[in-house]
């Protein structure tokens, strides 16, 4: 499944950040980070809403929706990742501040925060989650529905009851897991725009282009 590839796709693509040189040279994971090669977005699966209140409902419909938008945070930061490493955009600004003395000082800013906007995105990427990072509020959601149909045709309160619960709290972890880890990846995405808009356009990369470009 396409999910659980992504704590491996995270991990290559920021392995170099593990080591704290990454704030005087560019980003270079060696070995396994060539594995990083899927960029493209997984596809959202439709699935019929299960009988029962609508209270029920609309909590069973944001399991799911919150699980697929953390979903494509992570891969939208992933690509991130994956552009400061294929551009060389801390190594290009070291090159360009050197060249010019002129600029090396606004050139020197810009690069801290492209480094500390990748170091925190990083860190929220891989820190340990209070729900689960790959499927986020599936399987409570997966519960809930279950319980949901059962209920429409036996007294099955108990196991609703239950499943309500698990669901709403995993739901209220997301959206707090999505905020933080937001944050984080437009501020990434910003730092990005500005070291970009401070440079040359890049040379072509000799890194092979992400599957499916």
């Amino acid at each position: 499944m396409i999910q659980e590839l992504l704590p491996r796709l995270a991990l290559a693509a920021f392995a170099a950040l593990a080591n704290p040189a990454v704030a005087e040279g560019p980003v270079a994971p060696s070995g396994p980070a060539m594995e990083l090669e899927v960029q493209t977005e997984p596809p959202v699966e439709p699935a019929k809403v299960p009988p029962g209140s609508q209270e029920d409902q609309a909590l069973w419909r944001a399991a799911g929706d919150l699980s697929n938008q953390l979903t494509s945070l992570r891969w939208s930061a992933n690509g991130m990742h994956w552009r400061i490493r294929t551009e060389e955009l801390l190594g290009r600004l070291d090159a360009a501040a050197k060249a010019d003395p002129a600029v090396a000082g606004r050139l020197g800013e810009i690069r801290k925060k492209l480094v500390d906007a990748q170091t925190e995105s990083y860190a929220d990427l891989t820190a340990k989650w209070p729900i689960d990072p790959t499927r986020g509020c599936q399987y409570p959601r997966s519960m809930l529905g279950a319980a949901m149909e059962a209920s429409a045709t036996r007294d099955n309160r108990a196991q609703l009851g239950q499943s309500r619960d698990a669901a709403a709290r995993c739901v209220d972890l997301a959206r707090k897991t999505l905020a933080r880890v937001k944050r984080s990846t437009d501020a990434l995405g910003r730092a990005i725009d500005a070291a970009e808009n401070a440079l040359p356009p890049a040379p072509a990369s000799a890194l092979p282009p992400p599957a499916g470009k």
